[in-house]
């Protein structure tokens, strides 16, 4: 089961963040205070602290979302991990490794003609949930509950609203049980 990082996991990661400032200001020749005086370009602060307040010309600021992308990223597949969630995923195409995807790989697997886009996703849905049921018509009401808990389960575990592609997918699910039920009349 999934569950959402706890203030501990989030302690940590703000630290790995101002680690992740104070890295790319050292590789640059930089210390972070430094970069207060002088340069032009945004402002940044890490927690309340001045101390970790820095600016940043634009360039400094790609790699810093960089480097914090790449922090969030180990700190998000850590915590799967630590949960037994599984990182690889076994599709029709190969494996996929969660931990390695960029933020293009990771749209187009949520396309419309994704591996997790609304259709192909609510078609594995379904396929799982009416031959779970034995193809047995009957059950519709149990394999409706059914979907509807996972989702309930999915909004309590994610702590909140899922995003807006699992909600059309639910809508397409429902269809999808809808036009399998009518099929037996």
């Amino acid at each position: 089961m999934l569950h959402g990082l706890d203030s501990q996991q989030l302690e940590q990661f703000k630290i790995d963040a101002r680690k992740s400032v104070e890295v790319t200001h050292l590789q640059r020749n930089k210390k972070p205070q430094e970069a207060l005086s002088g340069t032009k370009g945004d402002r940044l602060s890490l927690g309340q602290t001045p101390d970790t307040r820095a600016t940043y010309a634009p360039q400094e600021m790609t790699d810093l979302i960089q480097a914090a992308y790449q922090q969030l990223r180990q700190r998000v597949v850590q915590t799967l991990e630590e949960q037994g969630v599984a990182v690889r995923i076994s599709t029709d195409a190969g494996d996929i490794d969660i931990s390695s995807l960029t933020p293009e790989e990771a749209q187009a697997l949520i396309a419309e003609d994704g591996y997790f886009g609304v259709e192909a996703t609510s078609d594995r849905i379904v396929d799982f949930a009416t031959g779970l049921a034995g193809g047995d018509p009957s059950r519709i009401d149990a394999i409706r509950k059914g979907v509807e808990d996972g989702f309930a389960e999915a909004e309590r575990i994610w702590g909140g609203a899922l995003p807006e592609i699992s909600y059309k997918t639910r809508d397409v699910i429902f269809a999808k049980l809808d036009e399998w039920e009518s099929r037996f009349g």
